[in-house]
């Protein structure tokens, strides 16, 4: 179900945060097989962009909602860890929000969605191993909107 999956990426200068440095842009594939719209909005939809978590209200100060989740975390820095970047385009293990996830060693806070493994909070629902291949496919693939 890989195919059906996607993340989320703007690859022009290299998912570097908009810095111009000497990295090559990210040349995503022919054909992609995860699509931000398709595969990674709903899985923020129904996972993250919730009330009191990462919606609107942006009580976490990240807003996953649709519309606003891909200009807010392709290339953009993480607030509790300003040294990584949410999502690096081509980088899935370099991208925060795949980090907070999966439950990476050294991050700030706690695995996303809060109460994962186990039952989520807030109605949201944990993230399944399709929804995690596609989140790595998406920005191995450059992480295109």
């Amino acid at each position: 179900m890989v195919a059906a999956c996607a993340l989320l990426a703007g690859c022009a200068g290299g998912g570097d945060g908009g810095s111009s440095g000497s990295k090559p842009a990210c040349t995503p594939p022919a054909t992609l097989t995860v699509t931000f719209a398709t595969n990674i909005q709903p899985i923020f939809d129904r996972s993250c962009a919730l009330s009191g978590c990462h919606d609107a209200s942006r009580v976490s100060g990240l807003d996953l909602s649709l519309g606003k989740s891909y200009a807010g975390i392709v290339g953009k820095r993480a607030l509790t860890r300003p040294d990584r970047l949410l999502i690096k385009p081509k980088a899935p293990d370099e991208s925060y929000v795949i980090q907070k996830v999966e439950g990476t060693p050294g991050i700030s806070g706690q695995l996303m969605p809060l109460g994962c493994p186990g039952p989520a909070q807030a109605g949201a629902q944990c993230l399944s191993s399709d929804d995690m291949a596609a989140l790595r496919t998406w920005v191995t693939e450059c992480a295109t909107k």
